[in-house]
């Protein structure tokens, strides 16, 4: 093996030769071989030239006053010329060259850094065209930021409301910034000039905490209590209210075309509405478990709706009496489920983790991130759908780049595996799977003991 450490301790003996200490020290950092090579074609290369200097001094042909007048500044300017040379092309060799190591995952950023809040987050909202983004805080702020792939900066704060802020909003064209609180108002803002549009206090009886914008003028929201509200912002009133349960309204979503409004109550029912007669149609039968959020897909003709009990159920859109299909196998919670694409969500659970769910066929993509600590409260895509936010009581939003899924396909004649999947982390992840530490290892490894090789570590899945 080479050795690129001298040994202090036993110094070589001295020759007496009077050489002088050439430049670099003693020990140049090289090879010992190396060393030796270097050293040995310098003493045939020097006896060479001595010869062919005798010769060509006895033919006459060679100024010995040139040689002998060579200054001392040209010798020093010649070895300062080498030694620069050398420095720099070590200069140039990185780290991740020598040792063979990955650059830093900072250095590889595809997407924001996480940014640190001084409460906690409830909920996060892109800006639908800029390079904004909308978090409603436990103190009741509304704090707009700015971000980029370098940082993440704040640009304004609103504190309208009294208690803590649990949703922020955009409109379709990002004028209009909606915020509902615990104080049981609802506010409008407008994001060109940073003012409060509009600020209806005592909206509900009772703590407001889900909101869905439905046009230009009309929006709705949910409280704790389970009442659902429409409103006219125009005329600043509900033009609509109806109580579809005694517990907490934790999700409103309506379809494209604005006809109908689907609720998710944590009594365990789904309720629809129809938002142009104002009126209630269906309500579906009692669950097990709370529902906790919703999300279409599948050209708007399937409504998912994620549950207390780790269920996602599926329902034909318009007709919530009772479920169609179901894709069970989240370990805990789900409190909130976007789309990405027609038949790919997004889930967030009470286990700190962000999966991709993949629909038709019903199997786990995998752990898209996770938070460290709490549960995932809320998600958001960006505009052009390569960025995720997620959101947790851990006073921490972190980016997440998701190109990557629109590429990913599922065979549908292969049955997938629930309790891997589920857990497989995917390349936007912080983590990295267990069998991926002997990935670049062999299968069979060199040995020197007589008994021949020996098998590598198994690259199989845990």
């Amino acid at each position: 093996m080479k050795s690129f450490i001298p040994n202090f301790e036993d110094p070589p003996e001295s020759d007496d030769s009077g050489d002088e200490i050439p430049p670099g020290g003693i020990f140049p950092m090289i090879a010992v071989e190396d060393q030796n090579d270097e050293a040995s074609e310098g003493d045939n290369t020097e006896n060479e030239e001595d010869a062919d200097n005798h010769s060509d001094n006895n033919d006459g042909n060679y100024d010995n006053g040139e040689s002998d007048n060579l200054s001392e500044a040209e010798i020093s300017v010649s070895d300062e010329s080498d030694t620069d040379t050398s420095s720099s092309s070590d200069a140039e060799a990185t780290l991740e060259e020598i040792f063979g190591v990955k650059p830093a995952i900072e250095a590889q950023r595809d997407h924001p850094p996480d940014l640190e809040a001084d409460s906690g987050i409830v909920d996060v909202c892109f800006h639908p065209s800029v390079e904004l983004l909308s978090t409603a805080t436990m103190d009741g702020e509304v704090i707009i930021y700015r971000y980029s792939r370098e940082c993440v900066e704040e640009v304004t704060r609103f504190s309208h409301h009294k208690k803590s802020c649990r949703a922020v909003c955009y409109n379709e064209d990002g004028t209009v910034l909606y915020t509902i609180s615990k104080d049981k108002s609802l506010a409008v803002l407008d994001t060109q000039n940073s003012a409060v549009k509009h600020h209806i206090q005592d909206a509900h009886e009772s703590s407001i905490f889900s909101f869905l914008p439905i046009d230009e003028f009309l929006c709705a929201t949910g409280d704790d209590d389970g009442t659902v509200k429409i409103w006219d912002l125009r005329k600043k009133k509900s033009v609509f209210s109806f109580k579809c349960g005694e517990q907490t309204v934790n999700s409103l979503l309506a379809d494209e075309m604005k006809r109908t409004m689907a609720a998710a109550v944590s009594d365990g029912s789904i309720a629809g509405f129809n938002i142009r007669a104002k009126k209630l149609e269906l309500q579906s039968e009692m669950y097990g478990s709370e529902m906790t959020s919703l999300s279409l897909v599948r050209n708007d003709t399937r409504l998912v709706v994620g549950s207390g009990e780790g269920t996602l159920f599926i329902f034909k859109w318009g007709d919530f009496g009772f479920h169609i299909d179901k894709f069970a196998g989240h370990p805990d919670v789900i409190h909130c489920v976007t789309p990405i694409t027609d038949r790919m969500i997004l889930t967030g659970s009470e286990d700190g983790n962000i999966r991709a769910v993949h629909l038709y066929a019903h199997r786990f993509v995998g752990v898209v991130g996770q938070h460290k600590v709490f549960g995932i409260e809320n998600m958001s895509v960006s505009s052009d759908g390569s960025l995720l936010a997620t959101c947790s009581m851990d006073d921490v939003v972190r980016f997440w780049n998701i190109e990557y899924l629109y590429d990913v396909e599922v065979d549908d004649r292969k049955k997938g595996n629930k309790k891997i999947n589920r857990g497989f982390n995917l390349e936007s992840s912080k983590r990295r799977n267990r069998f991926e530490f002997y990935s670049d290892l062999p299968e069979v490894m060199e040995s020197d003991d007589e008994g021949g090789p020996v098998a590598g570590p198994s690259h199989t899945m845990d």
